[in-house]
């Protein structure tokens, strides 16, 4: 048995601490570093407009910025400008489909990964949303978070509109109650964005236009008359 003074530590204690400092030093200067890779390098795409007649160009990503994003992958605003960049420079919501000369496997990952850090953010959700199988459940339920998590926001109610009117998600009791909602806030306080509610019903599914025309004749039957007729 050894003797208590003949016993001596493998690494003294200030040695340690220091190995210790060192190791989250070298891992938080590294992160730092890939951080402000990643803001450089990502696009800048966000704020970004789903109205079709708005639409801004916006730089593509490419694969040095797809990589640069994945190395910090709990900034989901970075994953998220991927998303908007790789969904192209703008999202055809009348067809619905990406435009061409897209990635939109890169997209909808990206815009994935992007809401699992940052799930508050409703324009990814309207992107997530938009990218879905038209009749999908997983579209319906991106559109209802968008519609949750920033109700009332006007540069996404073009958008909203769209996705809801051109899918079988005008059918859920729940979204044409948040739909109802935003439709009577554009006839009230935002006429600027009444032309969305006309496009959406000229895009729209035959129970899509049956529903706007009935809300648009319940709160102002003035503006329901000047819906495009079949």
């Amino acid at each position: 048995m050894i003797a208590d003074k003949d016993y001596k530590l493998p690494l003294d204690r200030p040695r340690l601490f220091a190995a210790v400092v060192w190791a989250l030093g070298s891992v938080l200067g590294l992160y730092a570093a890939a951080t402000i890779c990643a803001e450089t390098l990502t696009p800048k795409t966000r704020p970004y407009s789903f109205d079709p007649t708005n639409q801004t160009p916006v730089r593509q990503g490419s694969a040095l910025s797809n990589f640069a994003s994945s190395l910090v992958p709990f900034r989901g605003d970075l994953l998220a400008n991927v998303a908007f960049a790789s969904a192209g420079p703008a999202v055809d919501l009348l067809s619905p489909k990406v435009s061409p000369a897209t990635n939109p496997d890169r997209a909808l990952k990206s815009a994935e990964h992007s809401l699992a850090a940052a799930p508050h953010a409703s324009d990814v959700w309207l992107l997530l949303a938009a990218l879905q199988e038209t009749n999908s459940r997983s579209r319906l339920e991106a559109l209802k978070m968008s519609f949750l998590t920033a109700p009332g926001d006007a540069a996404l109610m073009p958008g909203r509109l769209l996705v809801l009117a051109t899918s079988s998600s005008i059918n859920d009791p729940d979204l044409q109650s948040l739909a109802r909602g935003e439709i009577r806030l554009i006839l009230t306080r935002r006429p600027d964005l009444k032309p969305s509610i006309i496009r959406a019903y000229r895009s729209g599914t035959p129970d899509a236009k049956a529903f706007l025309a009935d809300v648009t004749k319940s709160l102002d039957i003035d503006f329901a008359g000047t819906l495009p007729r079949e």
